[in-house]
């Protein structure tokens, strides 16, 4: 990178609560924050458990201006985005950046150029809420049964007009764009579980081309919905285990069954490092090289020898410039869905070569179930604070360790953390992956 890019400020919503100190200590001790589903009744689903993030304010610490357009925008606004919001608002806040008086008319942010402020949203499908149709399909029968030609004529008057306004994945940027008066490069990234690493990829490549000084890189995303549920159960990529919440998520275990699904969002902020310095900013960390990769081993799978996730690591090692011996931690994604996983193991184990032995591989998926989009993000949040223990935390609920997996996955107790160099890690259903490289700075 031909610009040095430091994290100063970050921000995330996960089942373990607000902030990434509670994702931190829920991970340092083996607590698990998967529960029983009580955003919607789930009787009737194979699987009835989940991640759910706490009750959270999503305009904590914003100006009385910014209060009111989100109280004014929540009914268009979609769990997955209300949730990328507040993570955003979170990391922003954190920065130590000052807010400007709005009676004053000042900008939200006056010390920066709003021009050259953007922002990079990792997001997946948003389900619609079944209260949003139930009424526009009950009018759309006919004889008892669904009707198309009923649909146009009688069903969509029903709709709620701004309906749409609610689903579209790109809306998480729109509303924090206008929220911060982000006026420099946005984009959305619908790459479900790889999205938030995504998002971190693209918006350090801009950072480090010059288009922007200031950038905000956020995964969000929900399956705590009926919807969401219901096609995982289809799809055979959710454990049943209901009586065992706690336990059930599992990841790289060979007992595994599948994805706990959950919610929430992580957002950091991205600065150049002498722009933090200048500003006596605090800096979490340093983003040393990020990658990305893609197969199309198919809609539904992930590419057996993991090379999708090889080509992702492999890039972000060469950007930067670390051997992989020199890795402290791998903080792999480990849905505990086992396609997924070994497709992962199989890409370390190639990517790393001989180092794949010796570094230790951890992973957070057995405290929060699924995050989707959020998850790389929020795993990296988390290791910025538990790297100031210097050890790697063992991986919740991998009790018999996949003995075909070939790295060194942490299980029992923690190993020490030798180096300051992490490595984060994510694929999705479908192939998808992407991978950074960050220098942990415990010094702040």
């Amino acid at each position: 990178m031909d610009r040095r890019i430091v994290i100063t400020g970050m921000g995330l919503l996960s089942p373990a609560g607000d902030g990434p100190e509670a994702l931190a200590e829920a991970v340092r001790n083996g607590r698990s924050a998967v529960g029983p589903i009580t955003r919607f009744d789930p009787a009737g689903f194979p699987s009835r458990i989940a991640g759910e993030v706490p009750e959270f304010d999503p305009v904590e610490g914003l100006r009385k201006d910014q209060g009111r357009y989100v109280k004014k925008n929540a009914k268009v606004m979609a769990r997955d985005i209300q949730l990328a919001i507040a993570a955003a608002a979170r990391a922003i806040l954190d920065t130590g950046l000052p807010l400007g008086d709005a009676k004053a008319g000042e900008p939200v942010l006056p010390t920066i150029d709003h021009a050259r402020f953007g922002m990079i949203f990792g997001t997946s499908f948003l389900p619609t809420e079944l209260d949003d149709l139930a009424v526009p399909v009950q009018a759309a029968r006919a004889g008892g049964e669904f009707s198309l030609a009923g649909w146009g004529e009688h069903g969509i008057p029903q709709m709620f007009p701004l309906w749409l306004l609610k689903y579209l994945p790109n809306m998480h940027a729109c509303h924090a764009g206008i929220l911060w008066d982000a006026q420099g490069p946005s984009n959305s990234l619908t790459c479900s579980d790889a999205g938030g690493l995504i998002a971190l990829d693209e918006a350090c490549r801009i950072l480090a081309r010059g288009d922007a000084d200031t950038m905000l890189a956020c995964g969000g995303e929900c399956r705590v919905s009926p919807v969401v549920v219901l096609r995982c159960c289809l799809l055979d990529r959710v454990t049943t285990s209901n009586d065992e919440a706690a336990s059930a998520c599992r990841p790289f275990d060979e007992a595994r069954q599948g994805w706990v699904v959950a919610e929430g969002a992580a957002a950091l902020m991205l600065e150049p490092l002498d722009a933090a310095q200048a500003r006596g900013a605090t800096v979490y960390g340093e983003v040393l090289g990020t990658g990305v990769g893609t197969t199309t081993a198919g809609v539904n799978t992930c590419d057996e020898d993991g090379r999708s996730v090889a080509a992702a690591v492999g890039r972000a090692l060469q950007a930067a410039g670390v051997d992989p011996s020199d890795l402290g931690a791998v903080l792999a994604h480990g849905p505990a869905l086992d396609v997924q996983d070994r497709s992962e193991t199989a890409g370390l184990a190639s990517a790393l070569g001989p180092a794949a032995r010796q570094v230790p591989v951890t992973a957070t998926k057995g405290v929060t179930g699924n995050m989707g989009a959020a998850s790389g993000l929020a795993d990296l949040a988390a290791m910025l604070v538990l790297a100031e223990d210097g050890q790697v935390p063992p991986i919740l609920n991998c009790d018999r360790p996949d003995t075909e997996a070939g790295v060194n996955l942490v299980t029992g107790g923690p190993q020490p953390l030798a180096s300051d160099h992490i490595l984060a890690t994510t694929n999705a259903i479908g192939g998808q992956t992407a991978a950074a490289v960050i220098r942990v700075n415990r010094q702040r």
